[in-house]
C-alpha cells in the first residue's frame, strides 16, 4: 500500500510542473518610448512563437490612476495577465505606463463625461500614438486590428483613443472611465464593450450612460453596455472576465467601417497549408492530462483497497 501511494505521489509531482507553462508578463522587457514632451516607460509582451511571416493584432492596455509612475511594472497590476492568458489567438499586448501626476486625459474623473472640444488630447496620449507608429514599422502589425481596451483612468483613455482617433483603433473596451456624448456620430460604427457599476463613486456612472445613450440615439447598434448594480469602482476584472468578451474584440475589424483602410495584405487569400506534424499541448490540455493523471491514481488506490478486504 505504501508503495502505491509514493508511486501516485511520483506520479503528481512529475505531471503538475507540465502546468506551469503559462507565460509571465513580468519577464517581459522594460522599454521606454521619448518624444520632446513625453518619456513614456512602456512594457511589450510579443507571442511566444512570434514570426515575420504572420501579422498580430495588438491591444493597448491604458491602467488605471494608482499604477502611475517610472518603474514600468505597477502597469500590469489588474487584467493584463488575465487578458494575456485568456487572449482567443496570439496577439501583441503593448501597456505604456502614465507618468505620475499625469493623466491619459486631462479632465477630472469625477465629472465622468466630458468635452473633446475643451479637453485637448494630453501628451501622454499623443506618445501613445506616436509609439504605435514605432511598433508598425519594427514589428509584424495587423493594422485592421489594432485595439484599446482599460480601466478607470484608462477607461477614459480608451474611450478617447477610439474618439480622437477612430481610423486606428478596431474597437475598445472601456470600463469605469467617461466619454464624450457629442462624438456620437464618429462612434455609432464603433464596437465598444462598456461596463460601469452604479455604486461607483470615483467615477460617476453617468459619464457612461450619457455617452452610451447618445450613441445610441444616433443610430449605433454596435455598442454594448453592461452595468453592475454593485461593486463599486473596481468592477475590471469581472468585466473582463465576461464570457466571450475577448472573442468577440478579436472578431472586429477597422476595414468593416473603414473599408478603404483594408490591409493590402488582408485581400490576397492564402494558400492551402498542410497539416502540421506536431501540435503543442495546450494549457487546456495539459490541465486535462494531469486531472485524468490523479483520477487514474486515486482509482487505483480504490482498487486496491477493495482487493484487500476480499
Amino acid at each position: 500500500m505504501k508503495r502505491i501511494f509514493c508511486l501516485i505521489i511520483a506520479l503528481i509531482c512529475f505531471m503538475l510542473p507540465l502546468t506551469a507553462n503559462a507565460y509571465d508578463i513580468n519577464e517581459s522587457e522594460k522599454l521606454t518610448y521619448k518624444n520632446a514632451d513625453t518619456t513614456l516607460p512602456y512594457r511589450l509582451i510579443l507571442p511566444e512563437n512570434y514570426s515575420e511571416e504572420a501579422e498580430y493584432p495588438v491591444i493597448f492596455f491604458f491602467h488605471g490612476a494608482g499604477e502611475r509612475g517610472s518603474d514600468n511594472e505597477l502597469q500590469f497590476f489588474h487584467c493584463v495577465q488575465y487578458i494575456h492568458d485568456n487572449a482567443p489567438e496570439d496577439c501583441i499586448i503593448v501597456a505604456p505606463q502614465c507618468p505620475l501626476n499625469h493623466q491619459w486625459v486631462d479632465t477630472p474623473w469625477a465629472n465622468g463625461a466630458y468635452s473633446t472640444e475643451k479637453v485637448p488630447e494630453s501628451n501622454e496620449m499623443k506618445a501613445v500614438i506616436e509609439l504605435l507608429d514605432d511598433l508598425k514599422a519594427k514589428y509584424s502589425i495587423d493594422s485592421d486590428r489594432i485595439y484599446a481596451a482599460g480601466i478607470s483612468m484608462g477607461g477614459f483613455a480608451t474611450w478617447d483613443a477610439l474618439m480622437r482617433h477612430n481610423d486606428i483603433f478596431a474597437a475598445g473596451i472601456p470600463v469605469c472611465g467617461g466619454g464624450d456624448p457629442e462624438k456620437a456620430e464618429v462612434l455609432k460604427e464603433t464596437p465598444i464593450f462598456t461596463f460601469h457599476a452604479v455604486d461607483d463613486t470615483a467615477v460617476p456612472v453617468t459619464g457612461t450612460r450619457q455617452t452610451v445613450e447618445a450613441i445610441k440615439n444616433a443610430g449605433g447598434d454596435k455598442i454594448e453596455y453592461t452595468e453592475y448594480k454593485s461593486g463599486g469602482h473596481g468592477i475590471w476584472n469581472q468585466a473582463f472576465a465576461t464570457e466571450g468578451l475577448l472573442g468577440k474584440l478579436f472578431e472586429c475589424r477597422l476595414s468593416d467601417r473603414y473599408p478603404e483602410l483594408k490591409p493590402v495584405s488582408s485581400e490576397i487569400p492564402s494558400e492551402p497549408t498542410s497539416a502540421p506534424e506536431e501540435v503543442e499541448d495546450s494549457g487546456n490540455v495539459t490541465v486535462i492530462i494531469v486531472i485524468s493523471a490523479v483520477v487514474i491514481a486515486v482509482a487505483a488506490v480504490v482498487t486496491v483497497l477493495v482487493l484487500k478486504k476480499r
